[in-house]
């Protein structure tokens, strides 16, 4: 099956307009670590997903429903936990979030496996954010190289409402990210950092589309990551400036270190304009470590792949800081370590 589809198709030679992934052997499957909280919310944005054909083929194997809802008198603080191992090895949700007017909410979800498990995921997130409205979302992913994982994310942001996601991708044999969202009224803001550690034979494939609708609205795209031995990846990153949407500003930016000269590594960033007056950038850089900067840290007493690590985390450590949550914190950068002590 086909998914992350880019706006607006570029030569299909390039094999960048989609990708394609083959789904394992699934049959309905019970999920017993976390139970289904359902609030009766009336939204669906299924059809912004990675991609419509297999989300309808997996209907029939969702497995977790999740609501939460903020309110101006009761804000939303919360971390949920998504394992996956032996017993539950394969988790098809479906989580809605909403904030309404005035009201704030902080949520993190983690997804993770130890290193032996073999499994699958497949998860959708809708996001609404009303007036005013403060949102921040975190979503990590620190699955085995045994488990494939499908993320999609959909978001739509009203008037001076800010959103902020904080996405992590540090494991999975095949990983896809899809994130589609409208800032569709006047001063919607939107942030995204993103990062990401790929090794071995690891297939990563992003997809980011933010459709700027309202006047004046912000969108901020920034991803870095690292490739190591024979990992792939494709990373599409498009800014569509609407009809209406003037004196809107757009940024999309990734920066990628380089570990091996085996790896695949292609980045798609795209700006799309129907509007006067409105400011679009996207930058995309690769690049080795420097070996000036390598050759003094080792010669601080550290061994080169003790050095490497610290420059790597040194990227990374500004968007792992930015979690609220402590205890998510040091999971994530334990993880990070010791990804990055087997380069």
């Amino acid at each position: 099956m086909r998914g992350n589809f880019i706006p607006c198709n570029t030569w299909n030679s390039t094999r960048v307009n989609n990708t394609e992934v083959l789904l394992p052997s699934l049959s309905p499957k019970e999920y017993s670590l976390v139970k289904s909280e359902n609030k009766n919310l009336d939204f669906s944005y299924e059809k912004f997903s990675f991609s419509n054909e297999l989300t309808e083929t997996l209907k029939a194997f969702t497995n977790l429903s999740l609501d939460f809802v903020s309110t101006k008198e009761n804000s939303l603080n919360k971390v949920v936990s998504l394992e996956l191992n032996e017993e539950n090895n394969q988790l098809v949700d479906i989580i809605k979030i909403k904030a309404e007017e005035n009201s704030t909410l902080n949520l993190a979800l983690d997804y993770f496996s130890k290193e032996d498990v073999k499994g699958f995921r497949h998860t959708i997130i809708e996001v609404e954010a009303e007036e005013n409205s403060n949102v921040k979302i975190f979503i990590s992913q620190r699955f085995s190289l045994d488990i494939l994982s499908i993320q999609s994310v959909y978001y739509k942001v009203k008037k001076n409402a800010n959103v902020e996601f904080i996405q992590v991708d540090l494991g999975s044999k095949e990983n896809y990210l899809s994130y589609i969202g409208e800032l569709v009224e006047k001063e919607a803001n939107v942030s995204i950092n993103s990062i990401y550690f790929g090794k071995n034979n690891q297939k990563l494939d992003f997809n980011y589309v933010a459709n700027q609708i309202g006047r004046a609205t912000n969108y901020d795209l920034s991803i870095k990551g690292a490739l190591a031995d024979r990992a792939q990846k494709t990373c599409r990153a498009t800014i569509d400036f609407k009809r209406g949407s003037s004196t809107s500003k757009g940024s999309e930016q990734e920066y990628v270190t380089l570990l091996s000269d085996d790896i695949r590594n292609v980045a798609v960033p795209i700006l799309l304009c129907t509007e006067d007056d409105v400011e679009g950038l996207h930058a995309a850089s690769a690049g080795k470590i420097d070996e000036d900067i390598l050759f003094y840290i080792m010669s601080r007493g550290f061994s080169e792949t003790e050095a490497k690590r610290l420059i790597l985390e040194s990227k990374f450590a500004e968007t792992i800081d930015l979690i609220d949550n402590e205890e998510i914190r040091k999971r994530v950068y334990t993880t990070l370590s010791k990804k990055l002590s087997e380069v």
